[in-house]
């Protein structure tokens, strides 16, 4: 048995992540969040009538809550995410940042529509333990000043970023179960080509490449795609035991998404940017201003980030990336 322990833990801590790696992930992850603020004000507009909470904690809601707490949870979320996007105190910002996309999420998705954005939720709260503070970042800085000239940056520990994949890969079977289930590869009926039609007629969701899919006939490929989808969403999971297969696994993921996006105008950027995680941000060869904190930033570094924060959750709906 301690022979199989050692054997798991060699596992769990094998992997290719530098601390660069990391450092930059986060950069970018945080960037977006603040570009693409996600803002909870919006369900203060709907009665109380409408609530009805999922599963779990937010099943005792009985009421939207007051603006007050929603505006709060918008600010503490884009507060937090520039401190993570500045890596200070990068832990407690990971796991603030964390915490209130999970809040928000819960008090939305009690109005009844429940989006598939989990995986942005775990990404910081799981991160955080990965030290993706250690470089590119202002306690990156902090701990080279105190460690003295020529300090090496530790190598990050590499079993969160195994956590991660594991949670992306049963995440992704979570959907695979319910086809399987509910007849989606039954051959005599094409599930995905029935998506098509409900995405294009019902939902008016006709841009890109839909007409074009609306007008494969072929029940063949039809159930190819059905296939094709099982396997993915069943398998990918299993990809996760290695970190090359984990790589194409995603790149394949990355495919299926852009073509669910052209055909049926779905977008998965979530996903996307979860697997981000993955890449091996630090071959990039980046301007040092971009990739090393500034001196200032040990003084001024928390100022910065909360104006910076406060900017992002209070500008303009339009001044905004759009999803």
């Amino acid at each position: 048995m301690s022979r199989a322990w050692a054997a798991f833990d060699r596992w769990v801590e094998r992997g290719p992540f530098t601390a660069t790696d990391l450092g930059r992930y986060r950069v970018l992850f945080a960037l977006l969040l603040l570009l693409t603020p996600r803002r909870f004000a919006w369900v203060g507009a709907f009665p109380d009538s409408f609530v009805d909470g999922p599963p779990g904690p937010f099943m005792l809601l009985r009421a939207v809550p007051p603006p007050a707490v929603l505006t709060g949870l918008d600010l503490l979320l884009a507060v937090a995410a520039a401190f993570l996007l500045l890596g200070l105190f990068t832990r407690t910002a990971s796991v603030v940042v964390g915490l209130t996309l999970l809040t928000g999420n819960g008090i939305a998705y009690s109005l009844g529509k429940i989006d598939h954005d989990i995986f942005l939720v775990l990404v910081p709260l799981v991160l955080a333990f990965a030290r993706w503070g250690d470089a590119v970042s202002v306690d990156g800085l902090r701990r080279a000043r105190r460690a003295g000239p020529g300090s090496a940056v530790p190598a990050p520990p590499q079993w969160p970023l195994r956590l991660l994949a594991l949670l992306v890969g049963l995440g992704f079977l979570t959907a695979a179960v319910p086809k399987l289930l509910s007849g989606w590869l039954s051959p005599a009926t094409q599930a995905v080509q029935g998506v098509m039609f409900t995405q294009y007629h019902v939902n008016g969701r006709t841009e890109l490449l839909a007409s074009t899919a609306l007008d494969v006939r072929s029940a063949f490929l039809w159930e190819v795609a059905d296939v094709a989808t099982v396997l993915l969403e069943g398998l990918l999971v299993l990809a996760a035991l290695n970190w090359r297969a984990w790589r194409v696994g995603i790149a394949i993921a990355s495919l299926f998404h852009l073509g669910v996006l052209l055909t049926m105008n779905i977008g998965f950027a979530v996903n996307v940017v979860t697997y981000a995680a993955f890449v091996a941000w630090g071959t990039l060869r980046l301007p040092v201003a971009l990739t090393r904190p500034r001196w200032w930033s040990l003084r001024w570094g928390a100022p910065v980030a909360l104006v910076l924060g406060l900017l992002a959750a209070l500008r303009p709906r339009d001044w905004v990336l759009p999803h």
